[in-house]
């Protein structure tokens, strides 16, 4: 009886298996068997974490120059938040660079250039600010330190040198004026004349701090992923429509099938 069976059903299977009705449910068996292929492809979770690693570091790269701003000013600021602040910083930009390379054989990726330049100016950015917080936190002592001896010298003779003074301590390039310095004490003018000078080479790490750059190429390859993304979720949302088509399709032929083998 169960080898009757089986044979009927062999016999079936033998005289339609050569009709286009059969060969069109194996064809979208297989079209559906890529599409599940390709719909659970990761693509779009490794772009989130890239755009989610890339939006913390600037977010944190922002509070690392608002306590830069404090500490340009104030030479009390404690920097041992700063510090940790960069390790994490560097550790971000490196971390990234090495991911990158790892999934650029099975993903797409930015241009490796674009990582790498990201990298580096970051690098040279931290490089910038451990090189600038404790000379400025020198800077400022010795200047406090020295308008203090000023004024106890001669508050009416002192007042240009400490107006000039203040202006360095604001951020600004401020140069030597022969002209104020007459009859200044010489050890008063030589720590002056450091000051400025120092304060000089300060303005030159702080423009490369203050210019963004890292912060650009930052910029430039989290908006690489959105827009990857965004694509990525297009295409994914069409292979489902698709999907379901071809699903749809695929019932209806073997009902056909069973249909006609019924016959």
């Amino acid at each position: 009886m169960v080898g009757n069976r089986f044979q009927s059903i062999s016999e079936i299977l033998k005289s339609r298996i050569n009709t286009p009705l059969v060969w069109g449910v194996l064809l979208l068996t297989l079209v559906l068997t890529t599409l599940f292929y390709f719909s659970q492809k990761q693509q779009v979770e490794i772009y989130s974490r890239y755009v989610e690693t890339l939006s913390d570091y600037k977010f944190f790269e922002t509070r690392v120059m608002r306590k830069m701003e404090q500490i340009r000013f104030s030479p009390e600021t404690d920097s041992t938040l700063l510090m940790s602040s960069l390790r994490g910083l560097r550790e971000t930009a490196v971390s990234i660079y090495a991911a990158s390379e790892s999934a650029r054989k099975v993903e797409w990726m930015p241009p490796e250039q674009d990582f790498s330049l990201f990298e580096t100016s970051v690098l040279g950015w931290v490089a910038s600010v451990r090189r600038y917080a404790p000379l400025r936190a020198k800077w400022l002592e010795e200047e406090k330190a020295l308008v203090q001896d000023l004024n106890r010298w001669n508050l009416t003779g002192a007042l240009p040198l400490v107006e000039s003074l203040d202006q360095a301590r604001t951020g600004a390039l401020v140069s030597v004026d022969e002209s104020i310095l007459g009859g200044v004490p010489e050890s008063l003018v030589k720590r002056y004349r450091n000051l400025l000078a120092r304060n000089a080479e300060l303005s030159a790490i702080w423009d490369r701090i203050d210019n963004d750059e890292s912060l650009v190429r930052c910029e430039n390859l989290l908006q690489a992923f959105k827009m990857q993304t965004l694509k990525t979720r297009e295409v994914k949302f069409w292979i489902q429509q698709v999907f379901y088509l071809v699903s749809i399709v695929l019932l209806l032929f073997t009902l056909f099938f069973v249909i006609r083998s019924r016959k």
